[in-house]
């Protein structure tokens, strides 16, 4: 195990700055390119075609379904150190770039018009646009989807560090290598410390980091149906604002006034104007749509050519794989339909209490954050050592560490559905509650026609989120081998995928993936999709 400067908590410290480090590089990439694809999505059209259903189905994929693409690109065909840290880093990219884009793109196309016609007037350029209006009409969105992807790079760099192909590791220092090689050498009282060093150093970054960005974030509102006053103190917080505010009216009377003259003196001009224009976009479109769609082809090219093109003519083709695939997925689906239960069970009358008591959003990016940002791939060594035995006098071995895989499945995704319904309940209107209390109904009426409508939107929202993620959590606890012993579900599609890497199959895994990328689109267009719309259409406060 490395030592740095001879002290073991010198070490810890280094390993987490070190790990934080390669998160924050990554938040800071993540949120470069989630604003320009989701400013591009939101104002070329072509761009909005190719990227938003793209990413609307990366979004829906469990991030360890990008794991076999980045251990063939990254690792064994660019190789070494660097090689491994582009993978380690890759991944979290995976894991928190969709949901900027999405967030990105929302923003930017609820702009209200009024502010897209001032930096017309002041012929404001592309970059001016994109620094002083873009960036600050999405900068809410990305702080909002900061959170949770903090939370999510951190479970997935922990257990992206160390990573075995056949008999050879590929490691990059940090947190996960450090609670590894403790595993490795029955250090668990060294174990226990690194997680109270997490605990303090991710409350740490909630403080200095997170929690001022949300702060900062609220200045970045367009509050438009709010009191005057309230308004202008909005506007004082943000310069580009003031000046929007104090101007854009006397820039529209302008504008209009100079377009009702150019109209009156050279119509015949206006009218090519126009045509330019209309010129202008269209090639745009043609130039951005034929840029992307070539991106996108030479990426499935490559992807392709990593192995899964043999891997689909290989085992997906196959029926006998196929009915491996098949029966692992129904153990796992179990898995995941169990942790899913106990999830609604605690999560959900945790949230609405939270959020019918009207408890201050500090409690939601506070201690509850801490905890959930814990990342259980750090924790596996001690449930399975600890808490196994303890499980097997009652349920026997092989359910007892079926119960500590579901444990870590839990730990690794419950928190979307506490967040979200939380999100949900605390949103309620004022004057609905008002009416409850004026007709005096009942706690179990107003859970029915209340509470329930309320949350619906957001119980949907974290669901998808969750049994996505559940995936993860399952692909760290099926396959476990540390201190010279495997530990081992007997059936599990993450199980086929962990032992096809750990004995250096790539392009099994790969036929694997395929098949649970199918499996999940399938789930998510089908089930979720269809939740959401029915959701929007039957909860909603008009």
């Amino acid at each position: 195990m490395v030592i740095i400067f001879g002290s073991f908590y010198l070490t810890i410290i280094y390993a987490i700055l070190l790990t934080f480090g390669r998160i924050g590089l990554v938040l800071i990439i993540s949120v470069f390119l989630a604003l320009i694809l989701g400013v591009l999505s939101a104002k070329v059209r072509a761009a909005e075609a190719i990227i938003i259903p793209i990413t609307d189905v990366l979004e829906a994929l469990p991030v360890v379904s990008f794991f076999p693409i980045i251990l063939v690109f990254f690792i064994v065909r660019i190789g070494g150190s660097f090689g491994t840290e582009l993978a380690v880093e890759f991944l979290l990219v995976t894991a928190v770039l969709w949901n900027l884009i999405l967030g990105v793109y929302q923003s930017v196309l609820h702009i209200p018009k009024e502010y897209e016609m001032v930096t017309k007037a002041y012929k404001i350029g592309v970059i001016g646009k994109l620094r002083k209006l873009y960036a600050p009409a999405a900068f809410p969105s990305i702080v909002a989807n900061i959170m949770p992807s903090f939370a999510s790079a951190l479970f997935y760099i922990t257990l992206t560090e160390v990573i075995t192909i056949g008999n050879k590791n590929y490691e990059v220092f940090g947190v996960g290598t450090l609670s590894v090689q403790l595993a490795d050498a029955s250090n668990y009282t060294g174990i226990v410390i690194v997680i109270m060093f997490l605990i303090v150093a991710i409350g740490l970054t909630f403080y200095f980091f997170i929690n001022p960005l949300i702060r900062i974030s609220e200045k970045y509102k367009f509050e438009s149906n709010m009191p005057e006053s309230s308004r202008d103190s909005k506007r004082k917080q943000n310069a580009f604002v003031t000046v929007i505010g104090d101007r854009i009216n006397q820039v529209i009377v302008s504008t209009q006034s100079a377009i009702a003259v150019v109209n009156r003196t050279i119509p015949r001009r206006d009218k090519v104007s126009r045509r330019q224009i209309r010129f202008s976009d269209r090639v745009v479109n043609i130039i951005v749509g034929t840029t992307l769609l070539t991106v996108l082809l030479i990426t499935l090219y490559f992807v392709a050519e990593s192995g899964f093109s043999l891997a689909f003519t290989k085992y997906i083709l196959n029926p006998y794989y196929l009915k491996i695939f098949g029966i692992a997925t129904i153990y796992d689906l179990a898995r995941i339909g169990i942790v899913f239960a106990i999830s609604l069970g605690t999560m959900v009358p945790l949230a609405v209490f939270f959020g019918r008591k009207k408890v201050s959003g500090r409690f939601s990016t506070g201690i509850f954050q801490i905890l959930y940002s814990i990342p259980s791939p750090v924790l596996l060594p001690l449930i399975v050592i600890f808490l196994t035995p303890k499980l097997a006098i009652f349920l026997g071995k092989s359910l007892a560490f079926n119960a500590d895989v579901m444990i870590i499945a839990y730990l690794s995704a419950a928190s979307y559905i506490f967040f979200n319904v939380y999100g949900s309940a605390i949103s309620i209107p004022n004057d609905l509650e008002v009416v409850t209390k004026t007709y005096k109904l009942s706690r179990w009426m107003k859970i029915k026609y209340l509470s329930f409508p309320a949350i619906v939107p957001g119980l949907i929202t974290g669901s998808m989120s969750a049994v996505g993620s559940y995936w993860g959590g399952l692909l760290v606890a099926e396959y476990v081998t540390f201190n010279g012993k495997t530990f081992a579900v007997k059936h599990g599609l993450m199980l086929l995928i962990s032992k096809a890497i750990a004995n250096g199959n790539l392009i099994y895994a790969d036929a694997i993936d395929i098949f649970m990328v199918v499996l999940v689109v399938i789930i998510t267009f089908v089930v979720w999709v269809r939740l959401y719309r029915y959701s929007e259409r039957r909860f909603t406060y008009d």
